[in-house]
């Protein structure tokens, strides 16, 4: 049996892995990237995905339309309603609502979930096609093509006990300096929100390459050479911190944090 998309192959599945990883990460970006087209329309931001020193009053009309969700809903809950019929689930007009931010999170956890029944039906193609064509218009709204993404998902709890996970960006020019998490209003510095979040060996924490390397206290390229010798998942040009804290073993990176 070969993959149905790279024709390599595999046994007792459509998908080899690196194919059930690539779409599964396809389509965990586009929560990244709603949530990153929102800091698009703060007023200021410049062409490269920074701050400029000067006000302005442009708008960036491909984050504006990205968050609106319509996109990411359209498509997802689509061949959602064909897989549900297929596989004889619960109708869509009998789920509950939720927020936008909850419609996308669920609509992009039952494609996960489904993935190996979608790659048998003869409409899969069509569907990776749709994917790629949303995948790069989030790319587009949240500016990831032109500065690699420095992110952390919020480690603070909110007021329900579940982990607040909002995406907060990390500054290398003043690590020192507080800001506040919009969703739960935690305050944090750089500092201390890698801190925090490196303290959980079981956290994600994607970051590129030559930020992974400030903190641990390595060269950017040892960080490569490790990622590759030992296979470490990537996310476009991130890597898992935790994953590299584990394969390095003995070196406390909480401690290089604390010491930058």
């Amino acid at each position: 049996m070969n993959c149905v998309m790279c024709n390599f192959a595999v046994e007792n599945s459509n998908l080899c892995h690196r194919c059930t990883v690539k779409i599964h990460t396809m389509l965990s970006d586009l929560i990244e990237f709603w949530q990153l087209a929102h800091d698009e329309l703060l007023p200021g931001r410049s062409g490269n995905g920074g701050r400029s020193s000067e006000r302005t009053i442009g708008v960036n009309v491909a984050a504006l339309s990205f968050i609106t969700g319509d996109d990411i809903l359209g498509l997802l809950h689509e061949w959602e309603k064909l897989i549900r019929e297929e596989r004889e689930l619960t109708k869509p007009a009998m789920l509950v609502k939720h927020s936008l931010e909850v419609e996308i999170r669920n609509a992009v956890t039952f494609a996960q979930v489904h993935l190996a029944h979608s790659s048998q039906q003869p409409w899969f193609r069509d569907f990776y096609q749709e994917l790629r064509e949303l995948h790069s218009k989030g790319m587009t709204a949240a500016k990831v093509f032109v500065k690699r993404s420095r992110r952390i998902a919020c480690p603070a709890e909110t007021s329900e006990g579940t982990p607040c996970g909002n995406l907060l960006r990390i500054n290398d020019d003043d690590p020192l300096d507080i800001f506040s998490c919009r969703r739960c209003d935690t305050l944090w510095t750089t500092i201390r929100l890698v801190a925090v979040a490196l303290s959980d060996p079981s956290r994600e924490v994607w970051l590129d390459a030559e930020a992974i390397s400030k903190y641990v206290g390595v060269t950017e390229r040892h960080i490569h050479r490790i990622a590759k010798a030992h296979k470490v998942a990537k996310k476009g040009q991130l890597y898992d911190v935790n994953a590299i804290r584990s394969i390095m073993g003995d070196k406390d990176l909480t401690r290089n944090v604390h010491r930058a």
